[in-house]
């Protein structure tokens, strides 16, 4: 291709035909070089889109945590668990029963797996009380009472945002009375001894709420309501309490709790009112 600065050393006539073809050969090239750059690009355009790499696929696997509580429960309602002694109205602060408690045993566990929660939660406690009777023919006598409630539960979680969860769902509770009577001998050298056992299950449908108040306190409500004729005439409970979260893993609660049940079966009666203060700690893993 000719360039302008090669037509220097012609003369005038030649050296504009000069300048005048080195013009055309350089708008032939610009020109080619126009139509290679179109044409890169129609073809580029012809090609089909880089594939975007797929999102990774987290894992949303079941998480667990453990509840271990301590429940400063009095009792009020009346009573006729060793049949065939008669009914008797009760009226026990936490204070009195603490007094004969020999031990008991009180923890909850919950599995979530997306919306869904599925709970257990275990009671049980013994207590031992004795008295002496008066006159010649019995010397004293010893009752020993066990009671034993499992619950099991499961709940969906049918709203979410930042401040509120709540779940709702339906669980199984059931209720175990142990007791045993002594009557140890006197002058007549006669000991009678009286056992009274009674199970049975109640089906609950249940309701939670938790609203987060800012930085690590949080707030829970719970109950249910259930037996239906079905085990107990009519069973509830209600809790409480509000959370202190630690860190990600423990979370500690201070609270009140209440269970009702009226269960009758033949002479015997259970009807009565647990309730008291809770405190409780959660571990989740």
């Amino acid at each position: 291709m000719t360039s302008i600065s090669d037509c220097t050393n012609v003369s005038v006539p030649d050296r504009r035909r000069c300048e005048l073809a080195g013009v055309r050969a350089m708008k032939s090239a610009l020109f080619a070089s126009v139509l290679a750059l179109a044409g890169s690009q129609v073809q580029a355009a012809d090609l089909p889109p880089p594939t975007a790499p797929p999102a990774p696929i987290l894992a949303t696997g079941p998480t667990f945590a453990f509840t271990g509580y301590f429940w400063a429960s009095g009792l009020d309602g009346r009573t006729s668990t060793l049949p065939p002694l008669p009914a008797a109205n009760v009226d026990l602060s936490f204070g009195d029963i603490l007094k004969d408690l020999n031990g008991g045993i009180m923890g909850a566990a919950e599995m979530r797996i997306g919306r869904w929660g599925f709970l257990a939660d275990a009671m049980f406690s013994q207590v031992t009380s004795d008295a002496r009777l008066p006159g010649p023919y019995f010397s004293s006598l010893k009752l020993r009472s066990q009671s034993l409630t499992l619950q099991a539960s499961v709940l969906y979680r049918v709203y979410e945002d930042q401040t509120f969860d709540v779940d709702v769902g339906a669980g199984l509770r059931f209720w175990n009375l142990d007791n045993k009577l002594k009557i140890l001998p006197g002058a007549l050298n006669l000991r009678i001894d009286h056992s009274e056992s009674e199970a049975w299950a109640d089906p609950v449908v249940a309701a939670r709420m938790t609203a987060r108040l800012g930085g690590p306190w949080s707030l829970t409500l719970a109950g249910d309501i259930g037996g239906f004729d079905i085990g107990s005439r009519l069973t509830w409970q209600a809790v409480g309490s509000v959370n202190y979260q630690w860190n990600e893993k423990w979370t500690f609660r201070a609270g009140y709790r209440a269970l009702y049940v009226d269960y009758r079966e033949g002479n015997f009666l259970y009807d009565v009112t647990m309730h008291g203060p809770i405190i409780a700690a959660t571990y989740r893993f």
